[in-house]
């Protein structure tokens, strides 16, 4: 009977430190939540990059001390930050490839500027613009690949940190990720209107 007892008592303590996770992967996390938001000061891509170089470190020392739980934070963090970077990247991609489709056009640049020398209302200008080709796609591609980067970038930090506190690592959250989403879409979109 003691002998069971034992048994079950070592699996369970097994299972805690499985799950439990050191005070740098919260380091991590906190340094991924501000550079969720390095769009709004430029500084803040400096937390990124701190965040990187100690998810990789955090993701050395998991992997020799055979702790998966705080591995499999690292390795999210640095995904995240990764992530980031490839969607700011590709967003700059498309926005200067359609930018400089648009320059090339004699017709279309005559009608930038004209619009920018004019003195029309804002709200004519807007509808001019509008109607030059390309300036839909420019308009889309900004709007889509910088709310993408803000918004995936700060749902993946809040996955991981209510993946920290259900002891579970961020891949396998299950539906609480929907609630993570929410929340990034919500603070992304509050926080421009508070600046307003």
């Amino acid at each position: 009977m003691l002998h069971v007892e034992n048994h079950v008592m070592e699996k369970l303590s097994m299972n805690d430190s499985g799950t439990r996770v050191g005070g740098m992967i919260w380091a991590g996390y906190a340094l991924l939540l501000l550079f969720s938001f390095s769009l709004y000061w430029s500084l803040l891509l400096w937390a990124g990059l701190a965040a990187l170089a100690l998810g990789y470190y955090q993701r050395r020392q998991a992997r020799k001390c055979g702790m998966q739980a705080e591995y499999a934070h690292a390795q999210w963090q640095v995904n995240t930050v990764w992530l980031a970077l490839l969607l700011a990247v590709v967003g700059l991609g498309g926005i200067v490839g359609v930018a400089g489709w648009m320059g090339n056009d004699p017709a279309v640049m005559a009608r930038l500027d004209e619009l920018s020398a004019g003195d029309q209302p804002p709200m004519e200008m807007l509808r001019q613009f509008w109607a030059i080709p390309g300036s839909k796609a420019l308009v889309v591609l900004m709007c889509g690949s910088t709310l993408l980067y803000l918004v995936w970038t700060l749902k993946r930090t809040l996955q991981g940190l209510l993946s920290l506190r259900q002891c579970v690592t961020p891949a396998s959250l299950g539906s609480v990720r929907w609630l993570a989403l929410l929340l990034a879409v919500l603070l992304q979109v509050g926080i421009p209107l508070l600046l307003l």
